[in-house]
């Protein structure tokens, strides 16, 4: 089934909840649990498309993460929030790629603000279609693109440790990684209200469909970033069940030209089940060597 078809049923389906939600929420101090961090959440959102209308659900997917991160999220700027959390979402026209058919561009905005108003996160994710190698449509192509980017994947994170702990941005980053890896090696037991019938049966959550494509963007953007507090994660990976994230984790730690990584790699290049990994630690190695 195509990867849109379930974000967009399963973002209206978010969007119903949301809705249902935030008509029966009212937040006061009274209500706020300790510890507990709420967001205003404010959204601009446009596109260049026919009649302006967005088939994507940008509300509910980023209400979602910001959930999922144990963060409480409001509508009304009136009550108490912890921080204001504004994004300008933008689908621009992008390159003519037949007649009366264009890409879609999307921009994406994210401004974090304290109590202060003082601004604490400033994030541009920018994603377009590859046009030279289009596999869907266009405008499926680029939200599919989105939902796998690891800055718009591990959002509700970013923002919830730049609340909590203030680390920045890529710190947060590597600690969501960290976490992801975490919970796919421990996952949470099955309860019986887990086994209940409901409407979100029939389609698997958004997170888990593009998790291990967000993952493996994930791990080269750190590979790109060279950033020394993301090698304990990528060695990490390297064990991980599924060989393309294995070969993903030792391209990235080829990037960092440290000694450090020898020893694991060494591992990877002689006890790694699949040889392209394999090759790609042989690699590695070759090139730290001639250094």
């Amino acid at each position: 089934m195509n990867l849109l078809f379930i974000t967009l049923l399963l973002t209206l389906e978010l969007a119903r909840a949301v809705t249902a939600n935030s008509a029966q929420e009212t937040i006061n101090a009274k209500a706020i649990a300790p510890g507990e961090l709420i967001v205003f959440f404010d959204l601009d959102a446009r596109t260049w498309r026919p009649r302006g209308r967005i088939s994507f659900g940008i509300g509910p997917a980023i209400r979602m993460k910001l959930t999922s991160a144990g963060l409480r999220v409001t509508d009304d700027p009136a009550p108490f929030h912890d921080a204001t959390l504004k994004v300008e979402y933008r689908e621009e026209r992008g390159k003519q790629i037949a007649v009366n058919l264009f890409g879609t561009d999307i921009i994406c905005n994210v401004l974090l603000n304290d109590q202060q108003n003082e601004q604490t996160l400033s994030l541009v994710i920018h994603e377009s279609p590859s046009y030279t190698d289009l596999v869907n449509a266009p405008y499926i192509e680029v939200v599919e693109k989105l939902q796998a980017n690891p800055y718009f994947y591990f959002l509700g994170d970013i923002i919830r440790e730049r609340m909590q702990t203030h680390i920045d941005t890529i710190g947060a980053l590597i600690r969501a990684l960290d976490q992801q890896f975490g919970r796919e090696l421990h996952p949470q037991p099955v309860t019986p209200l887990d086994t209940l019938v409901s409407p979100g049966e029939t389609f698997p959550d958004l997170d888990i469909v593009y998790s291990a494509a967000a993952q493996q963007n994930t791990i080269d953007e750190l590979g790109r970033l060279k950033d020394s507090r993301a090698l304990r994660v990528l060695e990490r990976l390297t064990s991980h069940a599924n060989r393309i994230t294995r070969l993903h984790a030792v391209v990235a730690l080829g990037e960092f030209d440290d000694p450090s990584i020898v020893s694991v790699i060494t591992g990877v290049a002689e006890k790694d089940r699949d040889a392209a990994v394999r090759n790609a630690a042989t690699e590695v190695l070759t090139k730290l060597s001639g250094q």
